[in-house]
């Protein structure tokens, strides 16, 4: 107080103006900076929670798109006179003769294309008689449409009529370019028609070692198809539908595959299940926003991922795809197995090969729909909008969008840097503006105390 109690009256009022002008600035720097700051990290929440709720609607779309078109499909007359026609043709060759000769054939076959590519998928040493047929027909139509098949192992489908003089091959010829036209044109890796009382896979457009074996006493009558096969042929109702979660599948060589599926009825009577495989591909094409994430707002690390309740992803990730080095060094510091990184990096794909255990996965998995800032699946601090996702009642999954919480907060950083630096350039200016000022509004003061003094 003394010290202020010395100063001159210019000096005093220099002081007082530039106070209240640095004051000033403050405060409206803090009440634009706190309303901004608002504003900006309401758009992020905005942005992040929409783009969850847009992926869960397109998800929800494309399964009930594929339960319709399934169900359509089981009614249409065409489908219906192939089944019965297919399932007859399929039991007339009972009477045909396999050889040695061409059992010999298809274990070679086995040896030399299945089972290293199926290695690759499962643990253990897979051998070849935990999945040779058994069934006489089985042999006979695999060593027909697989073994001798001109065709290489993608492309099987494109026979249309083995060179076996059969009942079973005219009406092989007769429906396969259909079959095929319509997992073509409507994205499904396969298509099966199952004999609704033996389980037998009596057409399939995609030849495997599934091709003619049973789902129901086959090597593959434990495998998600089956379990699919076997509800359907228990409801009995007509217009069913059902769908079996992504399962490692024997056949595919052990790749994730999900299937749907709805009974076949001629007339009153159930007489097949049609089973379609749904591609991975179309549901990572939603969730990625067909590889787009920078046009959706993603920025350089956001993502949407789709998890189930086995806390195993269901689609791809970003990471793997832009920069794929760094995300597997990341799964090696998570500790992760080598073995499950090697076909991560076979498949191209973490699909029931990557867990995630976060709070955010476990909240979405007790029915909580939220928005927080948790740490995700690589440890990284994350601003994360998660909620459950029901798209059957077999199938129950959970979906989230998510970024980096230093990319999400960065306009709010920039915002906060610009307020900053605004006010600094504004006190100096002020400052001497208040000086000026104050000069000017002094000096008559002055001159009038120098005239009373004289």
């Amino acid at each position: 107080m003394k010290f202020f109690s010395r100063l001159s009256i210019q000096s005093k009022l220099m002081l007082m103006l530039l106070a209240v002008s640095i004051a000033s600035i403050l405060v409206i720097s803090y009440v634009g900076y706190t309303s901004g700051k608002e504003v900006i990290l309401d758009n992020i929440h905005g942005q992040i929670t929409e783009l969850r709720n847009s992926r869960a609607r397109q998800v929800q779309s494309y399964f009930n798109y594929v339960k319709n078109h399934a169900i359509t499909l089981a009614e249409d007359p065409t489908v219906i006179e192939a089944m019965k026609s297919f399932t007859d043709s399929f039991n007339q060759l009972e009477n045909e003769e396999v050889t040695t000769s061409m059992t010999s054939e298809i274990w070679l076959f086995y040896e030399k294309y299945f089972i290293p590519r199926l290695q690759i998928n499962v643990d253990g040493n897979p051998t070849i008689s935990r999945y040779f047929p058994e069934d006489k027909i089985s042999r006979y139509l695999q060593y027909y449409y697989l073994v001798k098949n001109p065709y290489d192992l993608e492309n099987k489908k494109l026979l249309d009529m083995a060179k076996d003089g059969s009942e079973y091959s005219k009406i092989h010829q007769k429906f396969n370019s259909f079959f095929r036209s319509i997992t073509t044109r409507f994205d499904y890796n396969n298509l099966f028609l199952v004999d609704s009382e033996t389980g037998n896979i009596v057409y399939s457009v995609h030849k495997d070692t599934g091709f003619a074996t049973s789902l129901k006493s086959g090597h593959y009558s434990n495998s998600g198809a089956a379990d699919l096969f076997e509800t359907l042929q228990n409801n009995r109702e007509r217009g069913a539908f059902d769908v079996i979660d992504f399962r490692a599948f024997r056949p595919s060589y052990g790749q994730p595959v999900a299937f749907i599926g709805s009974p076949i009825f001629q007339k009153s009577n159930l007489i097949g299940i049609l089973l379609l495989q749904l591609p991975v591909d179309e549901i990572n094409r939603i969730m990625t926003g067909n590889f787009q994430w920078k046009k959706d707002g993603l920025g350089k690390t956001g993502e949407t991922i789709l998890v189930g309740s086995d806390y195993f992803m269901r689609s791809q990730s970003r990471f793997l795809v832009e920069k794929p080095e760094q995300y597997f060094k990341e799964l090696e510091k998570q500790n992760i197995s080598e073995r499950t990184i090697e076909r991560i990096k076979a498949n191209n794909s973490p699909i029931l090969l990557q867990k995630i255990t976060t709070n955010s996965i476990k909240k979405a998995l007790d029915g909580e729909e939220g928005l927080d800032i948790l740490d995700d699946y690589r440890g990284v601090p994350s601003l994360v909008a998660y909620a459950p996702l029901k798209l059957a009642d077999s199938l129950d999954w959970m979906i989230l969008s998510k970024i980096y919480v230093s990319e999400a907060f960065e306009p709010i950083q920039i915002f906060g840097k610009r307020v900053l630096v605004t006010s600094a350039i504004l006190v100096p200016i002020v400052t001497i503006f208040s000086l000026v000022l104050s000069r000017r509004l002094v000096m008559p003061i002055y001159r009038l105390i120098s005239g009373a003094k004289k």
